[in-house]
Order: structure tokens, then sequence, then C-alpha cells
């Protein structure tokens, strides 16, 4: 069934809607601009053992998810160990079927409208 799933959306649904909050603010302003945009997200998603910070549904297809999206924050960027667990974490949720798209919070809060634009930009594209 999974199978079939997949070879008709090119997506697969492997997600575990937890009831979580977001995490940060950061995750929080996020939402809001996609939300503003007609986006419906859902905070912290299950997969495989890992939580995926907003999971973004396809609006054509509700019962799946268009993509993920982490937010990293600027305490990250000295995470040696973490860069390299995420790169591993990373390869896991693509192999699922997973897009996923990184967001950086200092570039988030230095220019939100941009950064806002370049994600619906890549969202009109996944469509």
């Amino acid at each position: 069934m999974l199978y079939l799933e997949y070879a008709q959306t090119q997506r697969l649904q492997t997600a575990v809607v937890t009831g979580r909050e977001p995490e940060s603010d950061f995750e929080v302003f996020v939402a809001k601009r996609l939300r503003q945009h007609g986006y419906e997200v859902v905070p912290q998603v299950g997969v495989s053992g890992y939580f995926i910070d907003l999971a973004v549904l396809t609006p054509e297809q509700p019962n799946t998810y268009l993509l993920g999206i982490e937010c990293d924050d600027a305490t990250y960027h000295s995470a040696k160990a973490a860069r390299d667990r995420d790169r591993l974490r990373q390869q896991v949720l693509e192999q699922l079927g997973w897009h996923l798209y990184r967001i950086w919070s200092t570039d988030w809060f230095t220019n939100p409208n941009a950064e806002t634009e370049k994600l619906i930009t890549y969202l009109q594209r996944l469509r």
C-alpha cells in the first residue's frame, strides 16, 4: 500500500502528528508566515524517530506532506556534532520521500520578507 502511494504521489506518508507545540518563537514566526500564504502547517511531526520542526501539508492532497522545514538558530552554527548528526538525519528523511528546507534564524530575522519569499517560491516549485 505504501509503495502504491509513493508511486502515485512521489511522497511517502511516514509521519505522525505528535500534538507537540513548536519548540521556539522562530518556528512560530515561520509557521505564521506560511499560514498567511494559505499553507497548513503542523509543528513537530514525528518521522522514524526524528522530529521535523514544521511540516507543510500538500494543499491538493491534505493527507500528505509537501515539505519539511528545519528551523536552525545561531547556536547550531557552532555545533559540529549537531551538523554531522543532522546530515545523517536528512539522508534518512529524504530516503523516506521527504523534501527538506532549512531556514537559518539569522537570515530570517535579518530579512523575514526575503526569506518568506524564497520559501514560498520553493513550495510553489514543489507543487
